[in-house]
């Protein structure tokens, strides 16, 4: 009985993780194509484990302020619902955090003072 009982306290955080979050990963990893983007030199992260979100980090390309006046990122879901979203200061590259949602395909955006562009990111759970 107690065997029981501790078996099931020790699944419990685990289960409601899931409920909550809809994935629970170890590793997780973001595909996102930046290869020949004038904003985005890399996307990715390090976390060893996620649930429900991936937190990713953002490296600009050197020229994503001045050049393509980039003052926004947001990540928009499928459904182009806003799940996350920064600021950016001027010509500052490094150091940007986003939370993507885990095990799907999410956009995003970024915004200037002229235009927008959206790029696709994928989380795989």
């Amino acid at each position: 009985m107690a065997r029981s009982r501790r078996r099931f306290l020790a699944a419990l955080p685990i289960a409601v993780g899931l409920d909550l979050g809809g994935c629970l990963t170890l590793d997780p990893t973001i595909n996102a194509d930046t290869a020949g983007s004038a904003v985005f030199e890399e996307i990715a992260t390090d976390e060893s484990w996620a649930s429900g979100r991936v937190r990713a980090s953002i490296t600009l390309a050197a020229n994503a302020t001045s050049d393509q006046d980039v003052t926004d990122l947001t990540v928009t879901t499928e459904s182009g619902t806003s799940f996350d979203s920064t600021s950016v200061s001027n010509s500052q590259t490094r150091g940007h955090t986003l939370y993507l949602p885990a095990g799907a395909t999410s956009r995003t955006l970024t915004r200037s003072l002229v235009s927008s562009h959206t790029y696709p990111v994928a989380t795989e759970c």
